[in-house]
């Protein structure tokens, strides 16, 4: 079985992608930032692409679980 990564790379046209490392050509997302904002933080592109990633995983994640409490509390099951 073949592993597959995770990486969040920076585009030919500067866009940010994260992607499976076995297939580059499709991303799962992908972060455009416009040129007003890239000027003023250039070094940091990629820092805050990973910021936003995270973010929304986190947030993913706080959904599943407010979900799970959800069917329990309607279940009677929750304590």
């Amino acid at each position: 079985m073949t592993e597959s990564r995770i990486e969040l790379v920076q585009l030919e046209n500067g866009d940010i992608a994260l992607r499976r490392s076995d297939e580059p050509e499709k991303p799962l997302v992908t972060i455009s930032i416009s040129d007003e904002v890239q000027d003023l933080m250039p070094q940091d592109k990629i820092d805050i692409a990973h910021s936003m990633v995270e973010a929304g995983i986190e947030r993913y994640r706080d959904i599943q679980v407010e979900r799970v409490e959800d069917v329990q509390a309607a279940q009677g099951m929750l304590h």
